[in-house]
């Protein structure tokens, strides 16, 4: 199958199947002879293998460490692995809900302070809003923090 079947048959942009290629996570695809490339059923499964993957937040570098041992269709040397991987990806996510905890009880602090009544600032002061118990910096990046607006469809 041509690339475009592939990437409709997974649900991803033909541009993400040749950047997994030149990652190496999917083998080099062999060319028609108009130069077109080709894949196989092999190569689909293997797709669908790092969509899975991927869907549980395991980062490329892992997976491509593991695709290896799921092309050989059996599980017995890949579990091991897995195990290992999901578990540093639990560790990391408990982290962060961590994080973002902290990150919480702080905003909800500044938020109960901007909610109570402030006394008229002094001149040549700077504003005191965010001063206050919650004053630690950020938990998280300021790229994390700010909710970003849906791109326009041209």
């Amino acid at each position: 199958m041509r690339i475009g079947e592939l990437a409709k048959e997974c649900g991803i942009n033909p541009k993400t199947i040749r950047y997994y290629e030149a990652f190496g996570l999917l083998p080099k695809a062999s060319r028609a002879p108009s130069g077109h490339r080709m894949y196989s059923d092999e190569d689909l499964r293997r797709l669908h293998f790092i969509r899975r993957a991927k869907g549980i937040g395991l980062p490329l570098a892992s997976i491509r460490q593991i695709t290896t041992y799921a092309d050989s269709g059996s599980c017995q040397h890949l579990r091991p692995r897995l195990k290992e991987l999901i578990a540093a990806q639990l560790a990391e996510i408990e982290s962060r809900i961590k994080d973002l905890q902290a990150l919480q009880h702080a905003l909800r602090g500044h938020y109960a302070s901007l909610c109570r009544p402030q006394p008229p600032a002094r001149s040549g002061a700077s504003c005191s809003c965010l001063d206050g118990p919650a004053e630690k910096a950020a938990v998280l990046p300021a790229t994390v923090l700010v909710k970003r607006s849906p791109r326009r469809q041209s």
